[in-house]
């Protein structure tokens, strides 16, 4: 039997690493961040604690580890977003289609993220950090309500950010029941007045 290659190894690397950030998402998530031990994610990966601990030096690097990563996920979308056009109603279209297909796709991972964004007390270290990237955001979001001519566009996206968590949030506790596609609609029709909801229409 011949050696594992540099690259073999890194593929079962990187599916330990997954496999231990799954568990513990999911672990924090149902039981609480404070309540979950290394030992118990390690058992729920398939991996041994010591494995654990050579990927990630504590339990907190674990926890900053999957809040960065899905952090580092929207702000990527975001300056994909930003670079594929800049028409700003066409920005908010494909932000409110992208952010409820993304949800669709893997809801249970988002309703995983959301039950664990809600122990505000675990953030409380990631809190000045967090809080700076959620500015830089609001303010790609300003500048977008501010071309769409919006009279107060600081105010209207953090409207319109309360609006979207909020039918997202509705989505994730209603599953396939919910009626996505006229909550999209609605959104795009309150936010876009006078746009067509589909360009391609026109």
């Amino acid at each position: 039997m011949s050696p594992r290659s540099k690259e073999q190894f890194e593929v079962i690397r990187q599916k330990s690493i997954e496999a231990i950030r799954e568990a513990a998402l999911e672990l924090f998530a149902h039981n609480g961040y404070h309540s979950t031990s290394i030992s118990q994610i390690a058992k729920e990966a398939g991996v041994s604690k010591g494995l654990v601990y050579n990927y990630f030096e504590s339990k907190e690097a674990l926890l900053q580890d999957i809040i960065l990563d899905a952090v580092e996920m929207g702000e990527q979308f975001m300056a994909q977003l930003l670079a594929a056009t800049g028409d700003a109603a066409e920005q908010v279209r494909m932000l409110v289609k992208a952010s409820f297909t993304v949800v669709k796709e893997n809801r249970r991972y988002w309703k995983l993220m959301t039950s664990l964004a809600l122990q505000t007390d675990v953030l409380t270290e990631m809190m000045p950090m967090l809080k700076e990237r959620q500015e830089a955001a609001f303010g790609e979001l300003t500048g977008m309500f501010r071309k769409l001519g919006a009279e107060k566009p600081r105010e209207m996206a953090f409207y319109f950010g309360a609006v979207l968590d909020g039918l997202l949030l509705h989505y994730m506790q209603f599953g396939e029941e919910y009626p996505i596609k006229a909550m999209e609609a609605m959104v795009l029709e309150r936010f876009l007045p006078g746009h067509p909801q589909n360009p391609k229409d026109t």
